[in-house]
């Protein structure tokens, strides 16, 4: 991860602790006009509603038996429909993504003055202290805000239950209101706790899923190149080892048709190397694989083997055995490193005679091409990317290829352990 990545994963988690002294009820209900938005809000109305509903019947009940005036009952009545309209009307816009603050103080404003009064008039009604402790820790934006208009508004249920009454109402009053102070404090704390939790994984999950796209965007990448370079081996094994012979085969007709010698056989040769590169070409196309040793490897071998020998008009000895056990990956990497190695003598080299050997080794396939031709240094950087691109197919699968250069002995060893395919 990059430094800059490392210090914006820093500042994310430092906004996030500091995010997590503010209360996320509101981002938990989800983006405006949801579904979660509206199961949100609609449960907070059901349940502020059937408070109001019960209120009123408190009132309706002691004003029916008569421990109630009808004129307190009424602004008891006044008290609790107020507030119940106030926040039916105003939670939706509380709730919603934007917060609508001023909106949220008016419901904390209504909640902590006309609860009291409403018990004012009707002691009973300081159950509805139930709903309304939690309608304050849900519209806060932060904790001790929420802390600050629970305990104004336990204060002014405090003075509304003991007003008029004597020392035991006020220690009444002072108890009831002391443990529901507690018990709202309690419960607030723990919802909070547990929705910055909630709001904390889904933040983790969040990036862990951007991390998981990350590296499944990085993975198809790496796949894009490894691709590319498969197909530029084979293209260079193949197709361009191929057009490569054709060449070749095209200057030899052109100094045979200068001199007045030019052989059909010549000509038929320069047309079968073409028609070779037809074929791997509409094989790479139709197949998207490596171009298969067909019979076996040891009879491509001798195939290959056969066919520069014609065109190049080079001695080539073939000493190859029959080996069993290789898988179709191994098959071809070791014929790719003999169409190179036979390319490059038949190119470069200026050899007579060259041979290709197929051998059991240590338990182990290897194939040589030997020639007699002038040599190099195989320190020396190459032009092309064959013997690298060889080179590193075969480290792939667990084996080795290497150079002997020397003048009238140069050595192209290629060897994969038998071993690793279980022969």
């Amino acid at each position: 991860m990059s430094q800059a990545r490392v210090a914006a994963a820093v500042g994310d988690d430092r906004g996030a602790r500091r995010r997590s002294r503010a209360l996320p009820a509101r981002t938990l209900t989800g983006p405006r006009g949801t579904d979660a938005e509206r199961v949100d809000v609609r449960g907070w109305s059901l349940a502020y509603g059937a408070a109001g509903v019960l209120g009123i019947g408190i009132v309706v009940v002691g004003a029916g038996l008569g421990t109630l005036s009808w004129a307190a009952a009424v602004g008891a009545l006044i008290a609790v429909a107020a507030q119940v309209v106030i926040v039916l009307v105003a939670l939706p816009r509380v709730l919603s993504d934007d917060g609508a603050p001023v909106l949220a103080t008016v419901v904390a404003v209504s909640t902590v003055l006309l609860l009291p009064l409403a018990v004012a008039n009707e002691g009973w009604l300081a159950m509805l202290q139930f709903a309304s402790y939690p309608l304050l820790w849900v519209i806060s934006s932060r904790r001790r805000t929420a802390i600050a208009w629970t305990a104004l508004s336990t204060a002014l249920v405090l003075v509304a239950l003991g007003w008029g009454g004597d020392v035991d109402a006020w220690m009444r009053a002072t108890l009831i209101q002391a443990t529901s102070f507690a018990g709202s404090l309690w419960l607030g704390l723990w919802f909070t706790a547990v929705y910055q939790h909630a709001a904390e994984t889904q933040e983790l999950l969040d990036r862990l899923t951007a991390a998981q796209d990350e590296v499944a965007a990085l993975h198809r990448e790496a796949g894009v190149l490894a691709e590319r370079e498969r197909l530029a081996a084979e293209l260079h094994d193949t197709i361009a080892q191929t057009l490569a012979g054709t060449v070749l085969l095209a200057q030899r007709s052109r100094r045979e048709l200068a001199s007045g010698r030019l052989a059909d056989d010549t000509l038929a040769l320069v047309e079968e190397a073409a028609r070779e590169a037809l074929t791997e070409t509409r094989t790479l196309v139709a197949a998207g694989a490596p171009v298969s040793p067909g019979a076996g490897l040891a009879d491509a071998v001798r195939v290959l083997a056969a066919r520069i020998a014609r065109e190049s008009g080079r001695d080539i000895a073939v000493r190859v055995a029959a080996v069993a056990g290789l898988d179709r990956e191994r098959e071809v990497a070791l014929l790719r490193c003999a169409q190179e190695g036979l390319s490059n003598a038949r190119r470069h080299s200026a050899a007579r005679s060259i041979e290709v050997a197929l051998v059991d080794v240590d338990g182990a396939v290897e194939l040589r091409v030997t020639d007699d031709g002038v040599g190099f240094d195989p320190a020396t950087p190459a032009d092309g990317f064959g013997l690298a691109g060889l080179r590193a197919r075969l480290h792939g699968l667990g084996g080795s290829l290497e150079i002997d250069g020397t003048p009238g002995a140069v050595v192209l060893t290629a060897r994969v352990p038998r071993a690793a395919v279980g022969a």
